[in-house]
C-alpha cells in the first residue's frame, strides 16, 4: 500500500534546467568556450563527478572543470538574487497539494544542495509540504545509486515498497527503483533507457496525465 510519496525537485517539480544551461554557457564563455545543449542534455541526471569527466573529455582539458563549476554556480545565484523566476513544471504544484489532500506523507529527494533546495521550495511556497527533505549534503553516492531513496524512506521510517517516488531524469528513475518504490517518469529533456522503461511503474507527458493511475495505485 502507498502511504508516502517522494519528489525530485530539479526537472521534476522546478524547471530549473533551462536556467543552469544559460548558467553553465555564461561560464563557459569566460573561459572562451562554447557549453553546448548537446553537452547539457548528456550531463542532466549525472551525478557531479560523472559529469565533471564528460565536461572534461569534451573540452579535452582546456578548462579547470572545478572553477567552470564555481562560475556556473555564482552565476545561478546571481540569477536568484536578482529575483530571476524559477517555474512550476507543468502539474508540479497540483500533483504536491493533491497528494497532501489524500493524506499522504510527502518528501524530497533532491541532488541539489540543500541551500538552494531550502530557497526554492520556500520561493515557491511549497517547503511546507515535505516531511523530510533530503539533498546532496546528507549522501555520499549521488543518484543513479539508491543511497537518497533509501535514506528519505529511513527517515520517513517507511519500507522503501510503501513509496510512490516521481523523477524526470533516467538517473533518477534509477535510484528510485534499485530502491524498490514504485517510480512514475516524468522525462523533461532526457528520454529513459531500457531499464527505467522495462521497471518504472509509468512514463507520463506530464504531472497533469498522473491522475487516472492514481485511485488504484493508492488503494
Amino acid at each position: 500500500m502507498i502511504t508516502h510519496v517522494i519528489f525530485d525537485m530539479d526537472g521534476l517539480l522546478l524547471s530549473t534546467e533551462p536556467v543552469y544551461f544559460i548558467c553553465y554557457q555564461r561560464a563557459a564563455v569566460e573561459f572562451g568556450l562554447n557549453f553546448t545543449f548537446e553537452l547539457f542534455e548528456s550531463c542532466v541526471g549525472m551525478s557531479t563527478a560523472d559529469s565533471a569527466r564528460l565536461i572534461d573529455h569534451y573540452f579535452s582539458g582546456k578548462v579547470d572543470i572545478e572553477q567552470l563549476y564555481k562560475r556556473t554556480y555564482a552565476h545561478f545565484e546571481q540569477y536568484i538574487r536578482e529575483g530571476g523566476e524559477i517555474d512550476f513544471r507543468p502539474g508540479a504544484k497540483e500533483a504536491v497539494e493533491f497528494f497532501s489532500r489524500r493524506g499522504l506523507i510527502l518528501a524530497l529527494a533532491s541532488s541539489n544542495i540543500q541551500r538552494w533546495v531550502d530557497y526554492l521550495l520556500t520561493k515557491k511556497g511549497v517547503k511546507t509540504y515535505f516531511s523530510v527533505i533530503t539533498t546532496a549534503d546528507d549522501v555520499n553516492k549521488p543518484k543513479p545509486d539508491p543511497e537518497i531513496y533509501l535514506t528519505t524512506a529511513q527517515r520517513l521510517h517507511v519500507p522503501t515498497e510503501n513509496c510512490l517516488a516521481f523523477e524526470d531524469s533516467v538517473a533518477g528513475a534509477t535510484s528510485a527503483i534499485t530502491a524498490g518504490m514504485r517510480t512514475c517518469v516524468i522525462p523533461q529533456i532526457k528520454q529513459p533507457d531500457t531499464f527505467v522503461r522495462e521497471h518504472a511503474f509509468k512514463v507520463y507527458h506530464s504531472l497533469e496525465d498522473i491522475y487516472p493511475d492514481m485511485d488504484e495505485l493508492l488503494h
